[in-house]
C-alpha cells in the first residue's frame, strides 16, 4: 500500500512514492524508443516527447539513473534481437527486470518490424511498467501480469508510410477507440475524428512528410469518436523517420488518452469564466448602484443645506419645493432598492407568487396616480381600461413591479412633453391584456435580444439615468406570474410593450 507522503518529482512522466516496505515505487508511463534500419546502428532515440541522436543524452530532461542502467542492459543484446526480428518479420515482446539501489524495476520491451517503400526497419520501445505490475496481487502468475500490461496499456504505437498507408498499429488501439487495428485501417479518419481534429491532423501530416525539412516532430491533441459514439481526447507525439539516404519514409506516433485531463482543464476553464463573470457582475452592480444613489442623495443633501442655512429667508413655496424634491429623491432611491431586492429574492427563490382576488381597475388607477405624482412633469400617463370583471386573480406585488417599471421606462425614454398610453383590456375570461405605448427613443434592432438582461442599457439611452435593472425585474416577475411579454420598437419613433397575464382563478392561474 502506498503511504500518504507527498510525492516528489522523480522525472517528467514518472513519480516516486514510498511503498509500505519503505522502498521507492515508481508510477511510470515513460516510454523510450529508437529506430533501426537493416544493417545499420540504432538512431532517432526518443524519451517521452524529447528526441536525441544519442541513446542516453541530448534529451530535454536528464534520464533517471535507473533508466540509464536499463538502457545499457537492453542495448547489449539489442543488436542480435533486432536482427532476429527483422529476419523473421515477427513482433517481439518480453519483460525486462533490474534491481537498482534496493528497488526492483520492470520494463515492457516491444520490437515492431515494419516495411515501407522497399525499406525494412524496426521500432523498439521500452516502457516502464513497474507501477502497473506492483499494483497487481502478488499471487498472480507472471503470464497474467504480462498479459495485463501488454493488452491493457492505454498508449498506442503506430507507423504510417509516406503513402498514408498504416504499416503498424499496436493492439492497444482497441482499448482507446473500441476498434481493432484492422477495423481502423478500413475506416476513413474523417469518420473517427471531429472536423477540427481531422483538419489539424491533415495539416500536421503534411508538415511531417515534407522532404525539405528533414526529421521533424509534432505534439498535438485530437478529439475522436469511439465506436460507442463517445467523444474523447488523445495526445499524439509524432515524428518522421528517414531511410539511409535521408529520404523521409514515414511517421511513427505515440497516442495517449488524455480525456480526463481535458475534462479537468475544461472544468477549471469554466470555473475561471464563472469567477470572472461574477466579478464583472459585482463590479457593474456596485458601479450602477453607486451612480443611481449619487444624484438623489445629492438632491437631498443640497435641500437640507438650503433649509438649514436659509430657513428664515425662504418663502413657503421654496420650502415646499425643497421638501417635494427631497421626497421625490427618496422615492427614486427606494425604487432602485426595490429593483435590487426583487432580483435578489428571485435568484434566491424567495420571491413567491401569491394571487388574490383584486379590483384591477382600482389597482391600475392607483399605480398610475402614484407614478404621475412622482414625475417632474405629472399627468403624462393616459390610462384606458376596457370592459373588466369586478375582480380578477392577480398577485398585486408582482403586478406593481411589472407595470411600474414598464411605465417608468416609457416616461424616462420619452420627451417630457410626450404622453404615454396605458391600455388595459380582457383578451378572454381567463386572460388580461396590457399595452404600454410611448413615442420615445426606441430600441436599436440589434440590441433587442439583450434588454431583459440585468444592467443592460441600450446604446442610445446614455442620456437618461437608469440602473439597467427595470426590465430584468419585469422578466423575473412575469415568469412567476406565468405571464408573457412582447414588444415592437423603432429607434426615434417609440415602443409598444404588450403583456398577457392569466387571471382565471387561483387554481387555474397556478396551473
Amino acid at each position: 500500500m502506498v503511504s500518504h507522503k507527498l510525492p516528489e518529482l522523480f522525472a517528467p512522466g514518472e513519480v516516486q512514492l514510498l511503498a509500505s516496505s519503505g522502498k521507492p515505487l515508481v508510477l511510470g508511463y515513460s516510454v523510450y524508443s529508437y529506430v533501426r534500419r537493416s544493417d545499420s546502428r540504432p538512431d532517432q532515440f526518443t524519451y517521452n516527447n524529447s528526441r536525441s541522436s544519442d541513446p542516453v543524452s541530448g534529451f530535454d530532461v536528464q534520464l533517471p539513473r535507473f533508466w540509464l542502467l536499463a538502457i545499457d542492459q537492453l542495448m547489449e543484446r539489442a543488436e542480435s534481437e533486432d536482427k532476429e526480428v527483422l529476419e523473421n518479420g515477427v513482433m517481439l515482446e518480453y519483460m525486462h527486470e533490474l534491481s537498482f539501489e534496493g528497488s526492483d524495476y520492470k520494463f515492457l520491451v516491444s520490437k515492431f518490424p515494419v516495411k515501407s517503400e522497399g525499406f525494412e526497419f524496426l521500432f523498439s520501445t521500452f516502457r516502464n511498467v513497474t507501477f502497473y505490475l506492483d499494483c497487481v496481487d502478488e499471487i498472480g502468475s507472471r503470464k497474467v501480469l504480462f498479459s495485463l500490461v501488454a493488452e491493457n496499456m492505454t498508449d498506442v504505437f503506430c507507423v504510417v508510410g509516406t503513402d498514408a498507408r498504416l504499416a503498424f498499429m499496436s493492439a492497444s488501439i482497441k482499448n482507446l477507440t473500441g476498434y481493432n487495428a484492422e477495423e481502423i485501417s478500413c475506416i476513413p479518419l474523417s469518420n473517427i475524428l471531429t472536423p477540427d481534429s481531422f483538419s489539424r491532423l491533415v495539416k500536421t501530416w503534411e508538415d511531417l512528410r515534407q522532404p525539405d525539412f528533414g526529421i521533424r516532430k509534432q505534439l498535438f491533441e485530437i478529439e475522436f469518436i469511439r465506436d460507442d459514439h463517445e467523444k474523447r481526447w488523445a495526445e499524439v507525439t509524432a515524428a518522421s523517420f528517414a531511410g539511409p539516404d535521408g529520404h523521409i519514409l514515414g511517421v511513427h506516433a505515440l497516442i495517449r488518452d488524455i480525456s480526463e485531463r481535458k475534462a479537468m482543464q475544461e472544468e477549471l476553464r469554466s470555473s475561471l469564466e464563472r469567477e470572472i463573470e461574477l466579478s464583472n457582475v459585482k463590479s457593474k452592480y456596485i458601479s450602477t448602484i453607486s451612480h443611481e444613489f449619487r444624484t438623489p442623495l445629492s438632491i437631498i443633501y443640497s435641500n437640507l443645506q438650503l433649509l438649514e442655512n436659509h430657513r428664515f429667508e425662504l418663502d413657503a413655496d421654496t420650502i415646499n419645493d425643497a421638501f417635494e424634491l427631497s421626497r421625490m429623491a427618496v422615492k427614486s432611491l427606494l425604487r432602485v432598492l426595490d429593483k435590487v431586492t426583487v432580483i435578489d429574492a428571485v435568484k434566491k427563490g424567495k420571491l413567491e407568487f401569491k394571487p388574490a382576488l383584486t379590483d384591477l381597475k382600482l389597482l391600475c388607477s392607483s399605480l398610475v396616480k402614484e407614478l404621475n405624482e412622482m414625475e417632474m412633469v405629472p399627468d403624462r400617463i393616459d390610462l384606458l381600461i376596457g370592459q373588466m370583471p369586478d375582480e380578477i386573480w392577480v398577485d398585486e406585488s408582482l403586478f406593481s413591479h411589472i407595470f411600474t417599471n414598464l411605465l417608468l421606462n416609457a416616461l424616462k425614454f420619452s420627451d417630457k412633453k410626450s404622453r404615454v398610453k396605458f391600455e388595459v383590456y380582457m383578451i378572454s375570461p381567463g386572460l388580461a391584456g396590457f399595452a404600454i405605448t410611448d413615442h420615445g427613443i426606441g430600441i436599436p434592432e440589434d440590441e433587442m435580444s439583450y434588454i431583459f438582461e440585468p444592467f443592460y442599457r441600450a446604446s442610445n439611452s446614455k442620456h437618461a439615468r437608469g440602473s439597467g435593472l427595470g426590465l430584468a425585474v419585469v422578466g423575473d416577475c412575469l415568469k412567476l406570474h406565468r405571464g408573457e411579454i412582447s414588444f415592437e420598437s423603432k429607434t426615434g419613433i417609440g415602443s409598444i410593450f404588450k403583456v398577457v397575464l392569466p387571471v382565471a382563478g387561483e387554481a387555474g392561474i397556478q396551473g
